[in-house]
């Protein structure tokens, strides 16, 4: 969580903080038929031993009530999640934000590193649905000051979710899913009534959704086309991620980002990158993009550090 509102607005565009943080699980995310790509704004519901490395956002603020900017900031993130058994998992990530502001000199340092765990609770393979819970936690002072980082910890509890739509009786929709996550997020520290620059934060609901037209599903269980060799990898995508405050006093009020793109699926890496859109005033009024290269290290190495930890040990 940030320290400012401009970087708060940047850490919701890669909440992948919890995303770049795209956590996953089990082979990439299966459920029946279906593949659910690690995405980037919105936590995927899988469980699975992966690198994301790196995932690159930029994203630009206008001149603030002092008179500083406009302020170009880009994040580079490195995320790596490892199974313990088949279902459980846990993630770490750590990143580093550099700031060009106009008429002023730059700066750069580390962001706070966050932790995390999920376990995958169920899995409906004939209706391709995925749930899973998990828990990450802001670790305080890991992160550099001159660049915002916080100097209060907050957790998070989420649950995490996708549907495959292979079992509707209209073809055209089966290629589409949906992928989604809740958390309630709880601060360390809560600004005072009497002055809400104390350094505290409200607890907020935090989430998002994400809608996606999977080509590889089509190809393979709907109708096979003949399209050229990498649209055949090629699945489009919208997230939607939001942040809403549920305690008062609040320091940021509701934050919602858009983020259309297109993700490129091999067999044991994907790329994907999409646009970042304010959906409201408050998350800001530019556009900015965020890129990431995600490797799947079941499938890279799957007799030694793709394996669940308990395994090693059969």
């Amino acid at each position: 969580m940030p320290s400012s509102c401009s970087a708060r607005r940047a850490a919701l565009a890669v909440s992948c903080l919890l995303s770049a943080t795209s956590f996953s699980a089990m082979a990439h995310g299966i459920a029946g038929d279906r593949i659910f790509p690690a995405t980037l704004t919105v936590d995927d519901p899988a469980v699975a031993d992966e690198l994301a490395l790196p995932t690159v956002t930029y994203t630009r603020s206008g001149v603030d009530a002092n008179g500083v900017g406009p302020t170009s900031q880009i994040d580079v993130n490195a995320s790596y999640a490892k199974r313990i058994t088949d279902r459980l998992g846990v993630s770490v990530q750590l990143g580093q934000s550099f700031y060009d502001v106009a008429n002023a000199k730059g700066r750069n340092g580390w962001q706070d590193i966050t932790v995390g765990a999920k376990y995958q609770a169920y899995v409906n393979a004939p209706h391709e649905v995925l749930v899973s819970l998990g828990v990450t936690r802001e670790l305080p002072h890991t992160g550099s000051a001159q660049t915002g980082a916080d100097t209060v910890g907050n957790t998070k509890p989420t649950l995490y979710f996708g549907k495959g739509m292979g079992d509707l009786p209209v073809q055209a929709l089966r290629p589409f899913a949906i992928t989604g996550t809740v958390g309630y997020q709880v601060s360390d520290k809560k600004p005072s009534s009497v002055d809400t620059t104390n350094g505290g934060y409200e607890n907020r609901i935090v989430g998002g959704l994400t809608l996606q037209y999977s080509i590889p599903y089509l190809q393979s269980q709907v109708h096979h086309y003949d399209l050229p060799g990498w649209a055949e990898k090629l699945t489009p995508i919208v997230e939607l991620s939001y942040s809403s405050p549920v305690t008062r006093p609040s320091t940021v009020p509701m934050q919602l980002m858009i983020a259309p793109g297109v993700v490129y699926s091999e067999d044991s890496w994907q790329f994907a990158v999409e646009a970042l859109i304010p959906a409201n005033r408050n998350t800001g009024t530019n556009v900015g993009v965020i890129a990431e290269l995600h490797f799947f290290l079941d499938d890279i190495f799957p007799k030694s550090l793709g394996r669940p930890v308990v395994d090693w040990f059969r």
